[in-house]
């Protein structure tokens, strides 16, 4: 009984010793502007879902990506807003829906040696550098994010959308390492093109109104937001409709209410929309949306 229990101890005890950090992982949290204490990670749970999140804000593109494990592999769902610089004239954007999907499949063990570097950094403790004088900033806006789930519960959550500098590195971290290493895990992968299940665009569906929960009062945000609306209008299903319509009541000088409308007429396939959309009366279209919403229940 002494044996069983000492062995018991013993093993609690390595569990919760910090692990040597693997090189993907170093690479990724090291910077001369904070110092990292690597932690005890936690053992997490193979069959958690995961998404991450990237966008570049000059860059005129973001994705979303998900990790579902199911048998013998994981299903790797990417979905890519890349719209490029196309100046416009109009008074709106042309109404544009450039989203890419297509699918690839991961092998397990790589999932597993993902999962186990994720946790790496999660459990990491990071400490802002005294830098005085000498921080530094950048004109680079980006979006970083990602999240672990397991049986509904997210077992990290990390975002981040701003500027690049020195002094919100610390900030930032962990997302944008969280992210690089999840696409450097499925760089090289076969994807094809996907056609979306209804549980995929449910799942959808359920990222958007979490997320818009998370970020629609975030000033950095201003640019993720009209990107999440423009895909969720391809990718999305009724779920993401109440949402949409609270959108619609903001500001209509704004242009997440012209992308609402638009992403509305695309989920729902009722167009009410003036010709040409680019020149519309927001504040009028957006009435017709409203009525016709109304009518449909």
């Amino acid at each position: 009984m002494r044996a069983v229990s000492a062995c018991l101890v013993l093993a609690l005890v390595g569990s919760t010793q910090a692990t040597e950090p693997s090189e993907r992982v170093k690479k990724q949290l090291k910077s001369d502007n904070y110092s990292v204490a690597w932690e005890a990670p936690d053992a997490y749970d193979p069959g958690a879902t995961l998404e991450i999140g990237y966008g570049s804000g000059h860059g005129f593109n973001l994705g979303w990506v998900r990790f579902l494990p199911g048998k013998d592999g994981v299903d790797v769902l990417s979905i890519q807003f890349g719209e490029g610089r196309h100046p416009y004239e109009s008074k709106w954007p042309p109404d544009r829906a450039p989203v890419a999907v297509k699918k690839a499949r991961l092998k397990t063990d790589a999932y597993a040696e993902l999962l186990r570097d994720l946790a790496v950094v999660e459990a990491a403790t990071l400490k802002a550098a005294k830098l005085g004088n000498s921080f530094t900033t950048s004109s680079n806006d980006f979006w970083v994010y990602a999240r672990l789930t397991a049986d509904k519960k997210a077992l990290f959550d990390q975002e981040w959308a701003g500027y690049w500098g020195s002094i919100s590195e610390v900030k930032f971290a962990k997302p944008q390492a969280s992210a690089a290493l999840a696409r450097e895990a499925i760089k090289g992968l076969d994807f094809k093109d996907h056609s979306l299940t209804a549980d995929e665009r449910a799942w959808a569906s359920e990222k958007f109104v979490r997320d818009w929960k998370n970020f629609k009062d975030l000033e950095a945000h201003w640019w993720v937001r009209e990107r999440y609306i423009v895909t969720i209008g391809v990718v999305g299903d009724a779920a993401a409709l109440p949402v949409l319509r609270d959108i619609l009541g903001g500001d209509p000088k704004k242009r997440d209410v012209y992308h609402a409308i638009n992403a509305i007429t695309r989920i729902t396939k009722k167009d009410v929309r003036e010709k040409p959309v680019e020149e519309m009366d927001v504040e009028k279209t957006r009435r017709k949306v409203l009525e016709m919403l109304r009518d449909a229940k």
